[in-house]
């Protein structure tokens, strides 16, 4: 290998990984490897408006596509801005390479008080990352962006962190560029899937319960498989919305904070949940309670049991899990006695009944005749987005992202941006409230100046609608929830993208429709009243 810089040699091997676009903002420290991608065109770099941006882009592309996304920064200031943004991708299992620097070993951490110093940059990270590696010399920036690889494509996917001293930048170095990490598929234990497959065949009433890891066409088709097989119930979390078509005869969708699905899981003998750990919010903060045996097919063993006790813990990625499950079902000569159809069909109705169509749901409504059936919608945790996790449907993964773990406000308009990037065929549509778009606002540049064609839905209320539901519940008073909003459409063109006021609920659809084609991001102002979907459920069924 001819010897170059290990700025050039950090940009050969993001290149040789495949990585095509990475999102960050130039720093002193990194000026080298910016000056490296003149030289390589084919990596594209977005240069964000806030370091947190990039990350909450990166997140965009890895949830639009499943490969990693990709952040490059500066250390200090511009490597901690990424803190709550790396959280987020934490909480949510997203595949995040975030690629710093740290200042010159002869000034770091001495307390001198040299530019962008701190006593431990790498550290501060450590509750946020899933791999994480420090780099002090040149000839080690090809092995460990590949170590990093293996690891995001490999472990459970979590961020990982790639700090690198800022003199290894400016070394020379000869060390070889290494083939692209590969994906190593995790065979499950054939004795733990011989016993899933007993249980299953052995059961009457089982329902399965599918989330994130469900979130690739191929596991879809392999959860679709099962299900017809077995005629059980599935339910769907908030992540694994798209894993099985929102109309198929046997789909509950993510209602299981209703009465009528919890009395449904009681009157189960069996659990499936593939691609689930049970988190807060499709539990109701673990108040369900699941009486019968569950089966548990995780690709993190930590997963397994964490939230609930279960009989057969099955160690695999969603796909290989329930390939696995079906040929053990084969050669039990497994047909399944009873179907959950009508039980599932008669659930359904009494929850539609109970919610009945207020505004927020015609709303919904309206957007999902708009958005052709592979729309990318990304949403914040602003009131609509709390009826449109159940009320939205759709039946193709990678289509629905929520922050379901860490609760982001103003996530999702760079990560719409982001996801656009990646898949610039197809609608990428943000719904977010007008005190959350104030969080990342500065980044509607960013697809202005790259000409991203996102669409920017922000519910305007004038506040925090969730935090004044809350308040009004729990002590019949309001404080600090009201805010003062700017003139959004003005705002939109002020940074040079199309801004479309819809002051008349009952043409939210049409104006989403006419935007689609639009050369541009496009903020869609929509002043509104709505209301909270209510305090573990949706509805009364007394």
């Amino acid at each position: 290998m001819t010897s170059r810089s290990g700025a050039v040699a950090l940009t050969e091997t993001l290149i040789a990984e495949g990585i095509e676009t990475l999102f960050g903002i130039p720093g002193v420290g990194t000026l080298p490897v910016y000056d490296s991608f003149i030289d390589h065109p084919e990596l594209r770099h977005v240069e964000t408006r806030h370091e947190q941006g990039a990350v909450f882009m990166a997140d965009g592309w890895a949830r639009a596509t499943g490969e990693p996304g990709t952040v490059f920064t500066s250390g200090g200031p511009g490597s901690l801005n990424t803190l709550t943004a790396m959280a987020s991708s934490f909480n949510d299992s997203v595949p995040i390479l975030h690629i710093t620097n740290e200042n010159p070993a002869s000034v770091r951490r001495k307390g001198k008080g040299h530019f962008h110093d701190m006593a431990d940059q790498f550290g501060v990270f450590r509750s946020v990352t899933g791999f994480g590696i420090q780099v002090v010399l040149a000839d080690e920036i090809p092995g460990a962006i590949h170590q990093a690889m293996v690891a995001l494509r490999n472990r459970h996917p979590r961020p990982a962190l790639v700090e690198i001293a800022a003199e290894a930048f400016d070394q020379m170095t000869d060390a070889p560029v290494l083939e692209p990490a590969a994906t190593i598929r995790r065979r499950p234990d054939r004795a733990a899937i011989a016993e899933a497959a007993q249980r299953i065949s052995q059961a009457r009433s089982p329902v399965i319960w599918a989330g994130g890891g469900v979130s690739t066409p191929e596991a879809a088709v392999a959860l679709l498989a099962l299900v017809e097989r077995t005629g059980a119930a599935v339910i769907t979390t908030q992540k694994g919305k798209g894993a099985i078509p929102a109309e198929h005869r046997l789909h509950i969708g993510n209602w299981a904070n209703e009465q009528p699905v919890r009395d449904l899981i009681d009157r189960s003998d069996l659990l499936v949940a593939v691609g689930t750990r049970f988190s807060y919010f499709p539990t109701g903060g673990w108040s369900l309670d699941i009486g019968c045996p569950i089966v548990q097919i995780d690709s993190d063993p930590a997963a397994i049991g964490m939230n609930y006790r279960v009989s057969v813990g099955v160690v695999a990625d969603a796909e290989a899990g329930l390939l696995a499950l079906d040929q053990a079902l084969d050669e039990l000569s497994y047909v399944a006695e009873h179907r959950r159809d009508e039980e599932v069909a008669a659930v359904l109705e009494t929850i539609d009944s109970s919610v009945g169509r207020p505004v927020e749901r015609q709303v919904l409504e309206q957007m999902r005749t708009a958005l052709p059936a592979d729309a990318m919608v990304f949403n914040d945790p602003t009131t609509i987005a709390f009826w449109a996790r159940s009320l939205w449907r759709t039946d193709i993964p990678r289509t629905w992202s929520v922050p379901s773990g860490f609760g982001t406000l103003g996530s999702s308009m760079p990560t719409a941006i982001g996801a656009k990037l990646a898949r610039p065929d197809v609608p990428s549509v943000c719904v977010i409230g007008d005190a959350g778009v104030m969080f990342t606002i500065q980044d509607l540049m960013t697809a202005v100046q790259e000409g991203v064609p996102v669409i920017v839905m922000v519910f305007n209320d004038r506040g925090y609608g969730v935090e004044r539901r809350h308040q009004d519940h729990l002590y019949g008073r309001r404080t600090a929830v009201d805010i003062l909003p700017p003139d959004f459409v003005a705002l939109a063109e002020a940074f040079g993208a199309r801004g479309v006021l819809v002051d008349d609920l009952s043409r939210v659809g049409e104006t989403l429709e006419s935007v689609l084609d639009a050369a541009g991001p496009t903020l869609i102002e929509i002043p509104n009243q709505f209301g909270h979907p209510g305090y573990g459920s949706f509805g009364s069924y007394e």
